[in-house]
């Protein structure tokens, strides 16, 4: 299935030549195919919700015997034709598809990253011939002059979309264009066999091993471009980088992050909810209303921001379409398809 979405996005990149537009038109195409699902779900929750004082006077009359309970929330659930897991089909059915998401963007992120490195390396810091130079030669020094005059973004090619210069990176102003020592190890030890296969993970390895200390001192000349100050919060367990010059290797500005967890709260608030005074069920409910735009930081936060923008889109689609949705069903229950007091009768 990865390799599936893989090939399917690559092509709507060949087409569309922007890899963040090629993410919202895949995504769009997702969404499109599951609206069908999606209405008959929000249907659902929609019976649910007005089901609920029902459902409460039943708990509180067969509450003592549980098997009786079952048996009459079924038949009412039977009498007003809802059923009470079509509502979490859709979750079972994106959840997957989220996971799938997140792989793939890894693995491109991994690919084109690491392509475009071997590449600016191999140019610039071997001698053609897979050997370093050394620290102090010309060749070295002039690449490193160039990263601390902003004239190295080029020679990358990354994949840039409106304010954010490399969507592989995270939508952050702590990440830069060029992926950091730490960052091209990691992506080394998940990726070792595909960039094996490339032939491109010996060369690699050597850089993020930091052969003649070059890649520290690539590293240094970025962080020196975007005079990068860092700051401890909570005691020094988080460190947080901040640039004092927003210069052409900053990638980002947040504001991924910050959508992902405000169009969550949106999202959330929009689907319809079912109270319990009996149960923990609302404090459940408030805490999932605050966790989830918080995870939703976190995720796009720390994740490529082409994973960010499949995100965002999900959730603005989500907004769209249950505003539009809800119009519809109360259309249609004006119209006369609404649940009368008696349909709710157990």
């Amino acid at each position: 299935m990865t390799s599936m979405f893989r090939a399917i996005l690559d092509f709507v990149y060949q087409l569309v030549g922007n890899y963040g537009w090629a993410v919202i038109i895949f995504s769009l195409l997702i969404k499109c195919v599951l609206l069908p699902l999606d209405i008959k779900s929000r249907r659902s929750m929609r019976a649910m919700s007005a089901l609920n004082p029902k459902m409460e006077e039943l708990k509180k009359r067969y509450g003592d015997d549980q098997q009786k309970l079952n048996q009459k929330m079924s038949d009412l659930y039977k009498k007003n034709k809802v059923n009470p897991l079509s509502g979490c089909l859709p979750m079972l059915i994106q959840l997957p598809i989220l996971w799938i998401m997140f792989k793939v963007m890894r693995y491109a992120a991994a690919e084109l990253q690491m392509q475009e490195m071997f590449k600016w390396v191999s140019a610039n810091l071997t001698d053609g011939n897979g050997t370093f130079l050394a620290l102090d030669s010309t060749a070295v020094q002039n690449a490193l002059e160039t990263i601390r005059s902003g004239g190295a973004l080029s020679a990358f090619n990354q994949e840039s979309w409106l304010w954010i210069k490399n969507v592989f990176q995270p939508d952050t102003f702590s990440k830069t264009v060029i992926p950091t020592i730490s960052e091209i190890s990691t992506t080394l030890q998940q990726y070792k066999d595909m960039l094996t296969e490339k032939g491109w993970y010996d060369l690699l390895s050597q850089y993020a091993q930091d052969a003649n200390g070059i890649a520290s001192a690539v590293d240094a000349a970025v962080r020196e471009s975007c005079g990068y100050k860092s700051f401890d919060l909570f005691m020094g367990l988080t460190k947080i980088n901040f640039p004092t010059n927003w210069s052409t290797y900053v990638n980002g500005v947040c504001a991924l992050p910050i959508l992902a967890a405000v169009t969550q709260v949106l999202s959330t608030k929009l689907q319809p909810t079912q109270s319990d005074a009996n149960s923990n069920s609302a404090a459940t409910g408030k805490f999932m209303t605050w966790f989830f735009p918080l995870f939703s930081l976190w995720i796009c936060w720390s994740s490529t921001a082409a994973f960010s923008i499949y995100w965002v889109f999900v959730n603005v689609w989500t907004i769209v379409t249950t505003f539009f949705i809800n119009k519809l069903i109360d259309r249609k229950e004006a119209a006369g398809g609404q649940t009368t007091k008696e349909e709710l009768n157990p």
